[in-house]
């Protein structure tokens, strides 16, 4: 036997029960399929729920760190990849060094026991200080790599809301989850 911990998790369950239970006594039939329902999350729910999980620091060998701030999630169309711009204040010794920015991208991913959109394969696509010596940015550039790749395997950029009976029922019939549109688009039932 299944068991459903969460109360949201089994008031969908119960809700989703009880009509089918009543389109039977009604005369109908249970469906062989659900149908298909899209569900999308603009940039900016999103910028909105990562913003919290700021600022991120991160330090090589006690000599040179890395701050990371605000955060800003993009969509872009054509683009199957979720976008992360955040502002980035490192310093050596103590010492603030010239602030940047830094883009970093990667796949969508969900993960159903969290109710959790991840970012998978993320890679660096801009790292901008201007005012920094080649050196300097080359140094900084690398250690927000690995600041930004370990942010994205351990923080989502998005959580389902199991208090939303929309997205509680997402988070137990999920089937696809892709970048479409400019919006984070995941759908539940089949085709």
């Amino acid at each position: 036997m299944i068991q459903i911990r969460s109360p949201v998790r089994r008031l969908a369950l119960a809700t989703t029960l009880a009509w089918s239970l009543a389109g039977v006594l009604a005369g109908g039939s249970l469906p062989a399929h659900a149908q298909r329902r899209v569900m999308t999350v603009s940039a900016a729910e999103m910028t909105r729920q990562a913003a919290p999980h700021f600022p991120q620091r991160r330090c090589l060998l006690g000599l040179v760190c890395l701050t990371l701030t605000d955060p800003v999630v993009r969509l872009v169309n054509g683009d199957a990849r979720i976008h992360v711009a955040v502002a980035a204040a490192p310093d050596a010794g103590g010492q603030p060094l010239s602030k940047g920015r830094i883009e970093a991208a990667g796949v969508p991913r969900y993960d159903p026991t969290q109710g959790a959109f991840f970012v998978d394969e993320a890679s660096v696509l801009r790292v901008d200080f201007p005012d920094l010596a080649p050196r300097e940015a080359a140094m900084v550039a690398e250690l927000s790599r690995g600041l930004l790749i370990e942010y994205f395997r351990r923080t989502p950029v998005w959580v389902l809301d199991e208090s939303d009976p929309k997205q509680a029922l997402a988070r137990l019939a999920l089937r696809d989850v892709a970048v479409k549109g400019g919006l984070l688009q995941f759908a539940i039932g089949d085709d």
